[in-house]
């Protein structure tokens, strides 16, 4: 279909569809569970020709896709730790696809009621455009619920980051294909471990043989092969830079960007503020500094920080990494301190645990230094094999650790004398940003299944 087709079919389904009235008995039509998403088809063909040269490809259904809808919604929420009802709904026509290249359009209006959304898509359509259009519509709404007159816009980074991190991570959750006709793709649904893939798909995070993928891993290969986009790049990119191999480039630079943007302290807070700042700002650059202001005060900040980011992610071999729950296992060990504990001279020792913050608040400078140290040298080694997500708190934690250690030493405590003002002041502040990066593990913290839970008892915590 032409661009000028597909904008005369597409307001003539506005017209209709601004009434909350589908097109008539003929089509068929489907509303989600939550009551956001009403689908409707114009055409219930099957396109098995272009699915079947084109496996990227995914054929769009009414039922299904409001299946779906619901699914990206609520992982889009979970990342953004939103928990806000939602205010507008979303009313997606499905027009009979004529190429692989049919595009997603979307639209806002304002109404008595608040606003709502169009978003007009071909009934076969690149798997990446269909989760890069709900992604956006979903934004938008989230960005719209305090808006005036006047729609916010998503910057591009924000979307493509987005879309591509859902599509990495819960690619199967998300994307339900109708039931296998003949001469349609040969994709098929494996049984793993994790559950069921879709099979002939390369941005999975289990792949068909059960073994587990860093959702980073596509963005770890194009940004150590080619030159990772400055943040300049990413704010305002161009036609070319969104098309085909540059394309790819420019996502993978923006879902690390956005995943490094999350795993800051207050990142998803800050995220939610940007979003309801943006109806009010024609800039979004300047939503953006309001809302991660205790993070950067310029764009020349951002800048820096971006450059740092890359280069501890393509410094880090993501072919080396253990699985999630791995990683975590093995950092929340390595935080910990094994010691021997007598409660009578006569009596066997038991083995006990002391956390980081024991050593620093009780322990004498003696032990403390030589505690710290062994653990500095650990947490060097883990870092070198943690997920992406634990990569740079990894990081965190031997850096409080280091500048407890200089400060410490800094303050002139003469070796047996009672702790001065200075030592006390650098365990306080030690102990404080331990205490944060604990909170921000815990939430980290994989889910176990309940075949992997685990009953042992834990020995006691000194």
């Amino acid at each position: 279909m032409t661009g000028t087709g597909a904008m005369v079919l597409w307001w003539g389904l506005v017209a209709a569809c601004a009434q909350d009235q589908f097109l008539g008995p003929a089509m068929l039509r489907a509303s989600s569970g939550s009551g956001q998403f009403l689908v409707q088809a114009v055409s219930p063909e099957e396109p098995a020709r272009i699915l079947a040269t084109n496996q990227s490809l995914i054929h769009l259904e009414p039922t299904l896709l409001t299946v779906s809808a619901e699914r990206i919604k609520q992982e889009l929420w979970r990342a953004l730790d939103a928990n806000q009802a939602w205010q507008g709904k979303v009313f997606v026509t499905l027009y009979p696809a004529t190429s692989a290249d049919d595009g997603a359009v979307i639209s806002s209006e304002r109404f008595n009621d608040g606003w709502h959304y169009r978003v007009l898509l071909p009934n076969v359509v690149q798997r990446t455009r269909y989760v890069r259009a709900m992604t956006e519509v979903l934004l938008l709404e989230m960005a719209n619920r305090s808006a005036g007159p006047r729609s916010a816009e998503i910057p591009t980074w924000l979307v493509e980051g987005l879309a591509r991190q859902l599509l990495a991570s819960k690619e199967a959750e998300i994307i339900l294909p109708p039931p296998a006709t003949p001469g349609a793709s040969s994709a098929r649904l494996i049984q793993t471990p994790a559950g069921p893939v879709l099979s002939g798909l390369a941005l999975t995070s289990v792949l068909a043989d059960g073994r587990w993928e860093d959702p980073l891993n596509l963005a770890y290969k194009e940004l150590t092969s080619y030159p990772p986009l400055s943040f300049q790049d990413l704010s305002w990119p161009t036609d070319g830079q969104l098309a085909d191999e540059a394309g790819e480039l420019y996502r993978s630079s923006a879902q690390l960007f956005v995943n490094n943007l999350l795993r800051l302290e207050d990142g998803r807070a800050c995220l939610r503020a940007f979003l309801a700042e943006l109806p009010r700002h024609y800039n979004w650059q300047f939503a953006f500094l309001l809302a991660f202001q205790g993070h950067f005060q310029r764009p020349l900040d951002i800048e820096k920080w971006w450059a740092l980011q890359v280069a501890a992610f393509t410094g880090h071999d993501l072919a080396q990494t253990w699985p999630q729950a791995k990683s975590w296992e093995e950092l929340d060990q390595t935080l910990r301190f094994g010691i021997q504990v007598r409660t009578r001279a006569d009596e066997l020792p038991l083995h006990a645990e002391a956390s980081l913050q024991n050593i620093v608040r009780d322990w004498d400078r003696v032990p403390q230094t030589l505690a710290l140290q062994t653990k500095l040298r650990e947490l060097e080694l883990v870092r070198s094999h943690v997920s992406h997500d634990l990569f740079f708190l990894v990081g965190d934690y031997r850096q409080v650790i280091a500048n407890y250690l200089a400060n410490r030493d800094q303050s002139g405590f003469p070796l047996g004398l009672r702790k001065n003002a200075a030592q006390r002041r650098a365990a306080a502040v030690a102990l404080m940003q331990l205490n944060a990066l604990d909170a921000q593990r815990l939430a980290l913290r994989p889910v176990p299944s309940p075949a992997s839970a685990s009953t042992q008892t834990q020995p006691p915590h000194f």
